[in-house]
């Protein structure tokens, strides 16, 4: 009875490591933001459509244009990561939603962002100035002794 199993424990020792590793090579695939489908734009109409039409249909927007709250943007992109690696944009999507606001705030007009008007920005490498200093562990430890006496006595 033994002796059947044990060749059932070798298969399964060697192929064990096996499964493991191709299941390692399966990406992770994430979603982030908005990514609205063909199928979702087509449920909003210029003139037609309102800023609760478009709430309830793509919900909140993922950013408002900060000079001009008439101008809502959605953004989704699809990711994927295999390992260690770093992230793969698989798909990005940025959608542009103007309303107009003397015409009852019906969508004006619905746009795609083009991905060639994409920048890559470079953020600035120096710091705020804070006020006071910079203490180490030691000079925060030795500079609190005392600081704290206990109860202070009720004023008369």
């Amino acid at each position: 009875m033994k002796k059947q199993f044990i060749p059932l424990f070798r298969a399964l020792a060697l192929l064990a490591p096996v499964v493991f590793a191709l299941s390692a090579c399966t990406p992770v695939m994430a979603t982030r933001g908005n990514l609205l489908t063909n199928s979702q734009l087509q449920t909003i109409k210029a003139n037609t459509s309102t800023r609760a039409d478009v709430v309830a249909a793509w919900g909140p927007p993922t950013v408002v244009a900060p000079f001009d709250n008439d101008t809502w943007y959605y953004i989704g992109e699809r990711t994927a990561q295999e390992g260690v690696y770093a992230p793969v944009v698989l798909k990005r999507r940025v959608i542009c939603v103007k309303f107009n606001r003397s015409n009852n705030n019906t969508v004006a007009e619905v746009s795609e962002v083009s991905p060639d008007q994409a920048r890559d920005i470079t953020p600035a490498s120096g710091s705020t100035p804070t006020a006071g200093g910079d203490y180490n562990l030691f000079q925060q430890f030795v500079g609190n002794i005392g600081r704290y006496n206990g109860a202070t006595p009720a004023k008369q």
